[in-house]
């Protein structure tokens, strides 16, 4: 693996894993006053923007026109987080793999697809693409 590459999974895990956790900390911050769902949607929200910003300025250093990358983002979110349920439910409830662990699993699937749909499709560079 290109040492390029290495640095990029590395920072682009180091990205999804604070804003994981800032996610949680919004919600904890927010959910006795706006509620649990409210709360969540806030996190996940305030977060993708995160992530999005940084994983286009410090992960893939592209300048890459943000309407041409916040469509892709979130289809990319999104497909992730389909994968990511449907991980879980198999997980879970096929396999029967302890609750508790399960999501590491999910993330065994997602993480990759995530990685690779961002640095090809997302913030890919013409130059990259060929």
């Amino acid at each position: 693996m290109q040492e390029k590459t290495l640095k990029q999974i590395i920072q682009f895990g180091l990205v999804g894993g604070v804003n994981t956790l800032l996610t949680y900390v919004i919600y904890f911050l927010t959910y006795q006053q706006i509620g649990v769902v409210s709360a969540m949607a806030l996190g996940y929200g305030i977060t993708s923007i995160i992530g999005l910003l940084v994983n286009r300025t410090w992960v893939f250093s592209t300048k890459k026109d943000l309407n041409k990358i916040i469509p892709r983002f979130y289809t990319t979110y999104g497909i992730t987080w389909l994968l990511s349920i449907i991980a879980t439910a198999f997980f879970n409830d096929v396999i029967h793999i302890a609750g508790l662990i399960v999501p590491i699993f999910s993330l065994l699937i997602t993480f990759p697809i995530n990685y690779i749909l961002s640095r090809k499709w997302v913030f890919a560079t013409k130059k990259e693409v060929a």
